[in-house]
């Protein structure tokens, strides 16, 4: 039996997936400097930063969507030093509260940090690889 939670949790995952792909989209060059997209699950729209950082890690591109389960967006901030490592900060922020992913080019290390709607840390993973 399939749970609100359930429903909810699939639909995050649809959304996750969808701005995964416009991100790559984005970052290939292919996509306009903002564009939106109308999903069975709402609208999503790519504005291109203009700030500065490499391309992988440009500040200010965004993913914003709109839909039945309200609205969430993904935003890079840029180049940062976290913990000793010159890395790109990207920030999810949705309804519930807000995801910092610290990465670095080829994603061999990554560390993501949820926060409530307060912003007190809730949970932390690290997904570094072995060298």
């Amino acid at each position: 039996m399939r749970t609100d939670r359930d429903t909810k949790t699939g639909n995050n995952v649809k959304i996750f997936i969808i701005l995964s792909i416009i991100l790559l989209i984005a970052f290939a060059g292919c996509a306009a400097k903002d564009q939106t997209i109308t999903t069975p699950d709402g609208e999503v729209k790519v504005s291109q930063g203009s700030g500065s950082g490499p391309a992988w890690c440009k500040a200010g591109t965004k993913i914003t969507s709109t839909g039945a389960d309200g609205q969430g967006s993904y935003e890079i901030k840029g180049i940062v030093n976290f913990e000793g490592k010159e890395v790109c900060l990207s920030e999810v922020t949705s309804n519930e509260g807000k995801m910092e992913q610290y990465f670095n080019e080829d994603s061999s290390y990554m560390v993501i940090i949820s926060k409530d709607k307060s912003g007190k840390e809730i949970g932390r993973q690290e997904l570094s690889q072995p060298k």
